[in-house]
């Protein structure tokens, strides 16, 4: 066991060597190479959740998601712009 597996929050870094700092970020990197291979979706450049499969979205979700389609088709919801939301939160005062 290496002194990076063993080393303490209180313990200087100049205890380390670049051997120990080196391994203690690999095995940091691995971690997280671990933990996302392991989720059933990934955030793409744009910050949206995306689902590796179709079944792992909410049933819930998804029922909610096609009574405001019903809505929409039937006229019982109007669709507004993101930027008209926005002129209307600046004009109401809101700091944008």
């Amino acid at each position: 066991m290496t002194k990076a597996t063993v080393a303490t929050t209180d313990q200087p870094i100049s205890d380390l060597t670049i051997g120990d700092l080196r391994e203690m970020i690999a095995e940091t990197v691995r971690q997280v190479v671990r933990e996302e291979l392991s989720r059933d979706y990934y955030i793409n450049e744009e910050g949206f959740k995306i689902l590796y499969s179709e079944e792992d979205i909410d049933p819930d979700y998804l029922a909610q998601l096609s009574k405001d389609y019903e809505d929409i088709e039937a006229g019982k919801t109007e669709l507004v712009s993101g930027d008209t939301v926005l002129e209307e939160l600046r004009e109401l005062g809101v700091d944008l």
